[in-house]
């Protein structure tokens, strides 16, 4: 069976005891780095008596092609990702599918994660859609910028401690006075958080990865106009009488003969 578990994305008490057991349990670990999750399981003192697989975003594919569905049936596997819950911008979501397709069973132990955990420190309430990391540069990441800013929801996205004052940078020309909120450190000794307009963000020190989230801002309101407020438009008849006709049940011809008489 395979458990994907959450780690601490800070502090060491955020383990659940079920992680605990699972990680106590486990015969085989998947996990992002070995490094970090041995240096993990030393601080939870858990022993060191089992198998570590490294799978991380760059040989994913090429583990899991490799991967005998047996051994996930047979023996007690886990996945971990370096902090956080696995799947989430992270590595885990092609294991689960695996375990779809050759029917293994599996579960997923629910814990920390810094989106979620950023968002109700926001204060921010509504509909709110997770976007991952920014492209690096280029009319990609303006692009992907645009899509977000005007998706009509909350946007929570990631951002490198190399391109946040970038990001801010952009913030503040697309979207000066839409509200932002900034975290980083989450659950950690020097836990920040900064919400502010874009134009008024500042950020003390940049260094450690950030949670970013955008508050949707305000809708458009949509303009309405009467059949009299297109009438006194300062148009041309064709033009003015193929408005006044979405407005009317006259036929465009008809308004524009109107239109011509007066």
């Amino acid at each position: 069976m395979l458990s994907l578990v959450p780690t601490p994305i800070g502090n060491l008490e955020d383990i659940s005891q079920r992680a605990l057991e699972a990680l106590k349990n486990s015969e085989i670990i998947f996990c992002e780095d070995t490094r970090v999750t041995k240096k993990l399981l030393n601080l939870l003192n858990i022993p060191l008596n089992k198998e570590f697989i490294s799978m991380h975003s760059h040989n994913e594919n090429d583990v899991i092609s490799k991967l005998n569905p047996e051994i996930l049936k047979t023996k007690e596997c886990v996945y971990v990702s370096d902090a956080g819950m696995p799947g989430i911008s992270d590595p885990g979501s092609r294991l689960v599918q695996f375990c779809q397709q050759n029917n293994i069973p599996y579960t997923v132990i629910p814990g920390a994660n810094a989106a979620l955990t950023a968002y109700v420190a926001s204060g921010f309430e509504g509909e709110f859609c997770f976007w991952m990391f920014l492209p690096h540069k280029g009319k990609e990441r303006l692009d992907k910028l645009n899509e977000i800013i005007n998706s009509g929801k909350i946007a929570i996205l990631y951002e490198s401690p190399h391109r946040i004052e970038k990001l801010i940078k952009e913030l503040k020309e697309l979207i000066p006075e839409r509200e932002v909120f900034l975290a980083k450190e989450l659950t950690k000794m020097h836990e920040t958080y900064i919400k502010a307009k874009a134009k008024d963000l500042v950020v003390p020190n940049t260094k450690g990865e950030w949670v970013v989230i955008i508050d949707k801002g305000q809708k458009n309101k949509e303009l309405k106009l009467t059949y009299d407020d297109v009438l006194n438009l300062p148009l041309p008849d064709k033009e003015k009488s193929k408005m006044l006709a979405k407005l009317s049940d006259k036929s465009a011809k008809e308004i524009y003969k109107e239109l011509q008489q007066k």
